[in-house]
């Protein structure tokens, strides 16, 4: 079977930039489908490698650990988000925030793993320069906040914050093991199902909500 991501001469050598950063693009589309739907810690670069076509050695060549594969592919990902949620306007806030996030599964579902995909395999200066690109992206976004809702940058930092810990909190209990899943599918245990969007929505409305009214 020929898998959706497998890269065109996959096994031979990008020679010019445009073709590299091609090449970059389809690796990470395809390990961005990887980390959505399988357990992180049970990923290798072996597994990516397989998906695109390439060999081991050919896709080290692009990123040299797991760990550095996930901050590229999120990087991407809160990129396109921030620029969604920038692209609002002053008098979309803060409603159209929350839908700024339900509209963005893959960065939601991203930031879920983050503490988890980069508990370990990152030197001390790459998990520095990581934690700079996510204060860079989240700064960027509290001025927004702080323009249009005229907050305090300290008190809108807060939010997202919450925010985020809201995203993290409703993605595992909505996203559980196989087995959980399945025995959450019968009664009396199907309390216990619960349903992303929905969820989330309602604790960001109450963060909102809160927010607003600080």
């Amino acid at each position: 079977m020929v898998l959706k991501h497998r890269l065109c001469s996959g096994k031979q050598r990008a020679r010019s930039e445009s073709d590299k950063a091609l090449r970059e693009q389809q690796i990470l589309d395809a390990a961005e489908s990887l980390f959505l739907n399988h357990r992180f810690h049970g990923l290798t670069l072996a597994d990516v490698a397989r998906e695109t076509g390439l060999t081991k050695a050919a896709l080290y060549r692009y990123f040299r650990s797991k760990e550095l594969l996930f901050i590229a592919v999120y990087r991407r990902a809160m990129s396109d988000w921030v620029a969604d949620v920038e692209a609002i306007g002053p008098d979309g806030f803060p409603e159209q925030f929350v839908d700024r996030i339900l509209a963005h599964p893959v960065f939601c579902g991203l930031t879920a793993i983050l503490h988890i995909a980069l508990e370990t395999g990152l030197s001390e200066e790459e998990a520095r320069e990581f934690k700079l690109f996510l204060l860079a992206q989240t700064r960027r976004l509290t001025a927004v906040f702080a323009a249009a809702t005229g907050q305090e940058e300290a008190a809108c930092f807060r939010y997202l914050m919450q925010c985020q810990q809201a995203l993290i909190g409703c993605w595992h209990m909505s996203h559980p093991p196989e087995p959980a899943r399945k025995a959450m599918q019968a009664e009396p245990l199907t309390v216990f199902q619960v349903e992303f969007s929905d969820t989330l929505g309602n604790h960001l409305s109450v963060l909102t909500e809160a927010f607003i009214r600080q």
